[in-house]
């Protein structure tokens, strides 16, 4: 019985060796990388909402807070910026009498992600999500929770291509 546990003890060990340091959450971290830091986001998208940049910025902040061990820090070991590069609403669906029934907002962030450690780790993607809403409702009336949505959506995203590598 000793031997069993020894060996089951020994096989945990091997196992999570060599992954960085990963978690129930799904994170995979280096053992070297201890802090964080999320820039204040520029805005390029043809509508500008005032505010929703900083609100993306604060999300992805959270998101990282909540889902790792990362301390944030003035001058982080992984470093995001970002662009907003879309924020716009469309038509997406009519009726018989060429009407919108529904309309879709969507959002499209840009991300530069530097790890300092690690800079094979540095990359520049794009990063888009949407609401879709009825016709008969203003954008103001979605908006709360259009943005919770999307953003939600889109940190997961960054989440997982910078810290849990799925």
């Amino acid at each position: 019985m000793k031997r069993l546990a020894s060996f089951a003890v020994w096989t945990l060990v091997v196992l999570t060796q060599g992954c960085g340091i990963y978690s129930f959450s799904g994170v995979n971290i280096q053992p070297d990388v201890k802090t964080y830091t999320v820039l204040p986001f520029s805005n390029q998208a043809s509508l500008v909402v005032p505010g929703f940049a900083e609100e993306f910025r604060l999300a992805l902040t959270d998101k990282i807070r909540q889902m790792s061990n990362l301390d944030y820090a003035d001058d982080g070991d992984l470093l995001y910026a970002g662009t907003i590069t879309q924020y716009n609403v469309s038509p997406t669906a009519s009726t018989g009498n060429q009407q919108a029934a529904m309309n879709r907002l969507n959002v499209q962030v840009k991300i530069e992600f530097t790890n300092k450690k690690h800079p094979d780790d540095n990359f520049t993607k794009t990063y888009s999500y949407y609401y879709d809403f009825p016709a008969d409702k203003l954008l103001d009336d979605v908006k709360a929770d259009a943005h919770q949505v999307i953003m939600e959506q889109i940190t997961q995203d960054i989440f997982n291509d910078t810290l849990a590598k799925w």
